[in-house]
């Protein structure tokens, strides 16, 4: 007993993964577009593609780019992050990658949207992995800002301009 009481404040500094990614959306009716910037734990986003694809991933960034893994991340990153509403004529381009220390940036646009009274969105980044991820947005546009939390229970958004 005398043990457990001597290592139980120990056991309170276990670690404990915590799942989070942050995204930039900037709505710029100017430009017809929506750029993201989503940042993502390089090993966490390895895992997800791996999942997704079901082979192993693993993203390096001593490695150059890939046209294999850039097709792979865009399709990855278009069936989790959906922007509704979009005309026909609207498409969505993924730009590119960046690592940065232990994250790995990923630069993205929905183009050719025209203005619109409301934005929605969906943003499912790795919770098919990690049940307990949070996604957090933040949208910019030329009046405001404001941020929104995406979780597996609720991963819709809605802004009205």
């Amino acid at each position: 007993m005398r043990l457990f009481l001597l290592l139980m404040p120990l056991l309170a500094f276990v670690p404990h993964k915590y799942y989070v990614s942050t995204t930039d959306m900037y709505y710029k009716p100017e430009k017809q577009q929506v750029q993201l910037v989503v940042r993502v734990f390089t090993d966490d986003f390895s895992k997800a593609l791996s999942k997704h694809v079901g082979a192993s991933i693993a993203l390096d960034p001593d490695n150059k780019a890939d046209d294999d893994m850039e097709v792979l991340i865009s399709n990855y990153f278009k069936e989790h992050f959906v922007v509704y509403g979009l005309p026909t004529d609207s498409y969505f381009s993924f730009v590119g990658r960046e690592y940065k220390q232990d994250q790995t940036y990923l630069y993205a646009s929905f183009d050719h949207v025209p203005e619109m009274d409301v934005l929605e969105w969906s943003n499912t980044f790795l919770i098919a992995t990690f049940p307990e991820q949070k996604n957090i947005v933040t949208l910019t546009t030329s009046t405001a800002k404001k941020s929104f939390l995406h979780t597996k229970e609720v991963n819709f958004a809605q802004f009205d301009f």
